[in-house]
């Protein structure tokens, strides 16, 4: 006598070939020149399938630049020096697509290429007027005069990103990233966070 004996098969999807979600919170600084260095709070959020995924971040920049300005006196062979300070502030924001060649429970790498689009307002130096006392060396009048420059930017953005998880849901972060937004100017931001896995 032959029995057949009913069973079910339950096929369970890889860990891997889920759809994960995580937030980041990141500060940054920027080691390029553009604005005389700055930095940058970050957030972003990302999602992930496999070894491939996407990340929409945004951000707020803001530097601050002190120079100064040598005026060479050919009356006394001395230059005169004024300081000044130009300030710029930017909300950027990203999207990219994310390559995943290293993964696992507590640790990952990332590899990020996407857009970048920044809307900017930059108080630049446009003038300066004097008059200098040389015999009590010191100025009788100094005026400076500024400009704010409004514009919006558009380029891309390649960096790196590794994450360490070591409570389940919550983890650290390091990035790494170049902005070129369109020859406006090039950005180097390296800093790290928080990631929380979603």
């Amino acid at each position: 006598m032959v029995h057949f004996i009913p069973c079910l098969t339950v096929f369970s999807q890889s860990e891997k070939d889920t759809i994960k979600y995580s937030l980041s919170f990141i500060y940054l600084v920027d080691l390029s020149d553009t604005y005389g260095g700055g930095e940058m709070f970050m957030g972003e959020l990302g999602i992930s399938r496999s070894w491939y995924g996407a990340s929409l971040s945004y951000g707020h920049f803001m530097s601050q630049d002190d120079f100064v300005i040598t005026i060479p006196v050919e009356e006394t062979g001395f230059d005169l020096e004024i300081p000044f300070e130009e300030m710029a502030i930017m909300k950027m924001g990203t999207l990219s697509l994310t390559m995943i060649p290293i993964q696992g429970e507590r640790f990952s790498a990332e590899l990020l290429f996407g857009a970048a689009y920044a809307r900017a307002e930059w108080s630049c130096f446009k003038s300066v007027d004097y008059s200098y006392d040389i015999a009590e060396g010191r100025f009788t009048s100094l005026s400076k005069d500024y400009q704010l420059v409004k514009d919006s930017y558009f380029g891309y953005q390649a960096g790196l990103r590794i994450s360490y998880y070591p409570l389940k849901r919550a983890g650290l972060e390091l990035n790494a990233r170049i902005q070129d937004l369109g020859g406006r100017g090039t950005f180097f931001f390296v800093g790290g966070g928080f990631s929380f896995k979603l």
